[in-house]
């Protein structure tokens, strides 16, 4: 009879090597340990902070950052300690952010594309009140930058008059050139009396002739007024100015529409027993300045001449009287005064306007 074979020494059957399935069944824990604890299911939350002093680990997913700023705006300043904004500047309230165009321009008058400041017309700017213009310092800088540019403002004025004057007599020449009828009488009696009439009667060719003829005067005198005022804005700026600096047209279009809408209700006003046309007058006389210098629309311009004249009201209507009698005396000396006195009123102006609006006036020159 046979033995079973015995196990080896040690105890224990041993069996053959190869890989055998775990049984089915339980399994004890893993032995104690220092293990994080998972996270709870579906859970983002982040672990606490690892001891020792630490940055806080970054956020884990699913967590996001702050949304961006609205558009337009800018991220507020890191936190920190800063100094208190100077006495007398403007700075936005905590937390908020300048209006989109909300910025000024330097010497106070704002560039093309608007300025959002108070007083409402789009490129404005409110002008500033209660300004006082010297009537003595501002005919004094008119005489100086007059003397100084003495060549350029005159030939540039005499440019202007033959030719507006001429295009105005070719006009009128055509006109009664074209008309149908002409008569002409002449009666006396006795050797005692005489007396002579004359009537020439417009036919439809010469009113339409003088409809073409003044639509084409009234351009050329828009390019001429924006042109000069031009000239006379870059004497005020300081800038060297030549002959050619009078005759380049600046928002041409602007001009011509404003000054037809300035026209009309001038008309209208003087229809109505003179004063309103005269208010008018005086409450549009910034009006071409201001749409050459900022490039503003027809109606803008209007705005803000509106604007200057009731903030300085009493400024202005000195300014006016002042220039009407400037060029009124240029008139009495044979006509050919107005080639000083012209360009004096205007460059009054723009020192008047200048003053008015807080803008940039260039200094006596020597």
């Amino acid at each position: 009879m046979t033995n079973p074979p015995q196990p080896p020494e040690g105890g224990g059957y041993q069996p053959p090597e190869g890989n055998y399935p775990p049984p089915e069944g339980n399994y004890p824990p893993p032995p104690q340990g220092n293990y994080p604890p998972p996270s709870p299911q579906g859970g983002y939350g982040a672990p606490p902070p690892p001891p020792g002093g630490y940055p806080p680990p970054p956020p884990p997913q699913g967590s996001y950052p702050p949304p961006p700023p609205p558009q337009g705006g800018s991220a507020p300043p890191p936190p920190g300690s800063y100094p208190p904004p100077p006495q007398g500047d403007y700075y936005p309230p905590q937390g908020g952010y300048p209006a989109q165009g909300g910025y000024g321009a330097q010497g106070g008058y704002g560039a093309q594309g608007g300025y959002g400041a108070q007083g409402g017309y789009g490129g404005g700017y409110p002008p500033p009140a209660n300004n006082q213009v010297d009537i003595g310092q501002t005919f004094g800088w008119a005489w100086n930058k007059f003397t100084k540019n003495a060549v350029p403002l005159i030939v540039a004025t005499l440019v202007y008059a033959v030719v507006l004057g001429a295009i105005y007599g070719l006009i009128n020449f055509a006109a009664s050139a074209l008309a149908p009828t002409s008569t002409s009488t002449y009666d006396s009696y006795d050797g005692s009396g005489f007396s002579y009439s004359y009537d020439a009667g417009f036919g439809v060719a010469s009113i339409l002739t003088m409809i073409v003829g003044y639509l084409v005067l009234f351009v050329i005198s828009g390019a001429v007024a924006s042109a000069y005022w031009g000239g006379l804005l870059d004497i005020a700026n300081g800038t060297p100015v030549q002959i050619g600096s009078f005759f380049k047209p600046r928002n041409v279009g602007s001009v011509l529409i404003a000054s037809l809408i300035v026209g009309i209700a001038s008309t209208i006003g003087s229809i109505l027993c003179i004063i309103p046309g005269l208010i008018v007058t005086i409450f549009t006389l910034f009006t071409t300045v201001s749409i050459v210098e900022r490039g503003l629309s027809p109606i803008d311009g209007i705005k803000a001449s509106i604007d200057i004249v009731k903030a300085n009201f009493v400024a202005v209507l000195l300014t006016w009287l002042i220039t009407a009698v400037i060029a009124v005396i240029g008139v009495l000396v044979c006509g050919i005064g107005v080639l000083v006195s012209g360009p004096v009123a205007y460059l009054y102006l723009v020192h008047a306007y200048r003053t008015l609006t807080g803008g940039q006036i260039a200094p006596l020159t020597p």
